[in-house]
């Protein structure tokens, strides 16, 4: 986890420059290949999904993409120069890439359910290595140029791969028994799955609350960097917002015998309706470092809570479809139309594009109200 996350960190904060200083890309080609994995997502994660919840042995999966992902971006930043050969390769490493987040996820809740550790550590350990990614990162593009992005993805994506493969335990052989399953098996699974009517209205609220993050990834350090703000200090308030959710991450435990998931849910929309909407009064100096505390309550709050619902209420049998279904919607689909509205947004209002996220953050807030009715509780199969 903390390598790849630790590799996403510089993709997410620095890819947008990278392809707009070292290719030429205008905003909306930018949106465009930042976007087309994350729409086509809806169709390549399931489809991993499926095949990993089949694997016998839940670390192959894991191995057989993230070397995939290393090669699609090898490919990508040395053979892809033009605009569609961007789009093409951008989009098979993207996609591989994007792939790893609900597998690891998947495997985290199994080990936090197990008793091996807590979720909330887990999930802090990546995040730490998020934010040594963003001052990293931004560190060594001020002293040797946007080549260190090259570098640092392909280090990143490298130890990756070896860590799915030196670091990951076997699971018993009672429990690997009972994960390889039948065709005929996930897809009954599956079916469950999307008769649920809570975990339906979980993907699409809390998809559009996170896409609406959207613009935040792809154009803020664009838009700080147009207001004279160096790239050291663009990755240190990527890492500052990163850093109070680590803090909120370490703190979990007591939060959540206090705060239910559907409750966290509600709060960080409110957050996140209250830091978009002030982001795009493109603030800069000393005001940009209090509105990423909120990156806690936008991101995190709402990322545990959905994780925990998750998990509540969706069978073992299809617990990575659940995870990709989820991200397939608030990462992928969404994620994607938001991405390409961000383009353009960005083109033609420059910050005050923050506005319309906050339209979504609030309409995401305003469905995940239906979460509160009561439900009925299953033990986990």
């Amino acid at each position: 986890m903390s390598c790849f996350f630790g590799t996403v960190g510089v993709i997410m904060v620095f890819m947008p420059r990278w392809l707009e200083a070292e290719r030429g890309l205008d905003g909306a080609q930018i949106g465009a290949v930042l976007s087309l994995a994350q729409a086509a997502r809806v169709i390549t994660g399931p489809a991993i999904a499926f095949w990993a919840d089949g694997a016998a042995d839940r670390r192959t999966p894991m191995r057989v993409v993230a070397f995939a992902a290393l090669a699609a971006y090898c490919a990508f930043f040395f053979l892809a120069h033009d605009f569609w050969s961007l789009l093409v390769l951008g989009f098979i490493a993207l996609s591989l890439s994007q792939a790893i987040t609900p597998l690891v996820e998947a495997a985290t809740l199994r080990a936090t359910a197990h008793g091996k550790f807590r979720y909330g550590n887990a999930r802090a350990l990546g995040s730490v290595s998020f934010i040594i990614a963003n001052i990293a990162g931004g560190v060594l593009i001020s002293r040797f140029g946007l080549g260190a992005v090259v570098a640092w993805v392909l280090c990143g994506f490298a130890l990756t791969a070896a860590s799915t493969w030196f670091a990951l335990q076997p699971d018993p052989p009672s429990l690997i028994a009972k994960q390889a399953q039948c065709r005929a098996a996930r897809l009954s699974a599956i079916g469950q799955l999307l008769k649920n009517r809570r975990v339906l209205i979980l993907i699409v609220a809390c998809g559009l609350i996170q896409s609406a993050h959207a613009f935040y990834y792809s154009f803020s350090t664009l838009i700080w960097r147009k207001q004279g703000i160096p790239p050291e200090i663009v990755g240190l308030l990527w890492g500052f917002g990163v850093a109070v959710e680590v803090v909120f991450l370490w703190s979990l435990a007591p939060i959540e015998r206090r705060v239910s998931p559907e409750a966290m849910i509600l709060v960080g929309a409110a957050g996140g309706v209250v830091r978009w909407l002030l982001m795009g009064l493109a603030p800069g100096g000393v005001a940009l470092w209090p509105l990423q505390i909120l990156h806690t309550l936008s991101f995190a709050a709402v990322h545990v809570g959905a994780m925990r619902l998750l998990f509540r209420e969706t069978p073992e049998a299809s617990a990575a479809m659940g995870q990709t279904l989820y991200a397939a919607m608030s990462a992928g689909l969404l994620m994607g139309a938001v991405t390409l509205l961000s383009g353009v947004l960005y083109e033609h209002v420059g910050a005050r594009g923050y506005w319309a996220m906050a339209g979504l953050t609030l309409a995401g807030g305003a469905l995940a109200l239906l979460l509160l009715a009561p439900s009925p509780r299953h033990p986990r199969r």
